[in-house]
């Protein structure tokens, strides 16, 4: 027989190096691999590493992302974003636990779309679309329904058996429109703006069955977004189930979670609204019980208000005697007497009152008329002055000192001024004055006129 030789005996591995061992294996066997997923948890270190798990609906796996990998993200991965990974396996030496390193990770499908959706809505809401002030009250008994949904899909049964369940007699309109694929959301906007083109519903669904982020995205376009905000008709957002919140439930001015909800917002069950007419006319109809205590009630506040009357009335007559026996002990024929003296006495003062503003006008007047005759006997006195002055210049200018300082001389004989020559004769002694002195002289010839 042949002999199959033995294999060497073979030594047992530590924990690190079957570690190494399985990591290597992994790596020469898989390799770089990509994969995709929906992120379930998501911890950043304080180093700046991501550790996240991902799934998917049977199965989840631990992922990490180095700093150097995570600042190079173009987004912030949370709960809930699908994404798609490419890496390594890895088994971390410590814990024996598998995980993937990734290298790079991107939004995938649903993940882009929920970026999209939360860009969208922090813009709108900046906008003001979402505020709850301007949100309106359902009516509470609308004349007719309007309906935005597919004709073929489960929403629209489902809103229709409800509400006739709950009030068969309303009226429906429903405008059939795609709720999903391109183009959706163009239809779902015109048929909003077509209710209201022509106003003849009081309250509308919008919205549609479950499905997913993809499925609903038409609620979640802008178009569809402004159409319900510029709806003058109240609008009730019923899109998918409880779970899924489109952008179409933040604007509209109701949001049920499905659309059977939707029916029982707008409208409200008959059969109640029967049973509450029963009892209102059973309690008309039972006025005793209820009248009653109401006109025993106004009989008392009857007999309260007749004896406050009635007390009111004695208090005034007793008021009214006071005053007429108070009246009476004043005398008034005295007091009446009295008044005429005090006004007499006013009417005096009141005159003298006068009298002494007629002297203080008067006074004024004469002061006033003293102030101008003051005024008027220096201008006077004034123009006298100047007057008197210029004659004395005058006079001045004709003295005979001011002849005599021009080279004049005065002949005098025996103290009389000699005008003529004929006044004096010959050899008569006359004397001439000067400007300054006198001279002696003797007459020798007489000419009376000069030749």
């Amino acid at each position: 027989m042949p002999v199959t030789p033995r294999a060497p005996q073979e030594r047992d591995l530590s924990i690190s190096e079957l570690n190494e061992l399985l990591n290597f294996t992994l790596e020469q066997a898989v390799g770089v691999i990509s994969f995709s997923g929906e992120l379930a948890e998501v911890k950043k270190a304080a180093s700046g590493h991501l550790y996240c798990r991902i799934q998917d609906d049977e199965s989840q796996i631990d992922i990490v992302l180095w700093s150097s990998t995570a600042r190079s993200l173009s987004f912030q991965p949370s709960q809930g974003l699908a994404v798609r990974c490419r890496g390594k396996p890895n088994v971390y030496r410590k814990s024996g636990r598998l995980q993937i390193v990734v290298v790079k990770m991107e939004l995938a499908g649903e993940g882009e779309l929920r970026k999209k959706f939360l860009e969208l809505k922090t813009r709108l809401e900046k906008e003001g679309l979402f505020s709850l002030e301007r949100k309106r009250a359902l009516p509470f008994l609308p004349r007719a329904i309007g309906i935005v949904t597919s004709q073929s899909g489960a929403a629209v049964h489902d809103i229709l058996v409800k509400l006739r369940e709950r009030m068969p007699q309303v009226p429906v309109f429903l405008v059939d429109v795609r709720v999903q694929g391109p183009g959706s959301a163009e239809e779902i906007a015109a048929a909003i703006r077509l209710l209201n083109d022509h106003a003849q519903v009081d309250v509308m669904i919008v919205g549609r069955g479950g499905g997913s982020l993809e499925d609903l995205w038409a609620f979640n376009e802008e178009v569809v977004v402004r159409a319900i905000f510029a709806s003058r008709i109240p609008v009730v957002s019923a899109v998918g189930h409880e779970v899924d919140v489109s952008l179409s439930d933040f604007v509209a001015d109701k949001r049920a979670p499905t659309p059977t909800a939707a029916a029982e917002m707008v409208v409200p069950l008959r059969s109640e609204l029967l049973k509450q007419l029963a009892e209102y006319e059973r309690r008309i109809r039972d006025h005793e019980r209820w009248l009653g205590p109401l006109t025993q009630n106004l009989d008392e506040l009857s007999d309260r208000l007749e004896r406050r009357i009635v007390s009111v009335l004695e208090e005034g007559s007793l008021r009214l005697s006071a005053a007429e026996a108070h009246l009476k002990a004043l005398k008034p024929l005295d007091v009446i007497r009295l008044m005429e003296g005090r006004i007499a006495l006013l009417q005096g003062r009141l005159q003298r009152v006068v009298s002494l503003d007629r002297v203080r006008q008067l006074s004024s007047n004469v002061q006033l008329a003293s102030n101008r005759l003051e005024s008027g006997v220096q201008r006077l006195l004034a123009s006298a002055q100047h007057s008197l002055e210029t004659q004395a210049q005058k006079l001045e200018s004709l003295s005979p000192k001011r002849v005599l300082e021009r080279g004049f001389a005065l002949v005098e004989r025996s103290g009389t001024l000699v005008r003529k020559a004929s006044e004096v004769k010959v050899g008569e002694a006359v004397s001439i004055r000067l400007s300054e002195g006198q001279l002696g002289a003797q007459v020798t010839a007489v000419k009376p006129e000069l030749s």
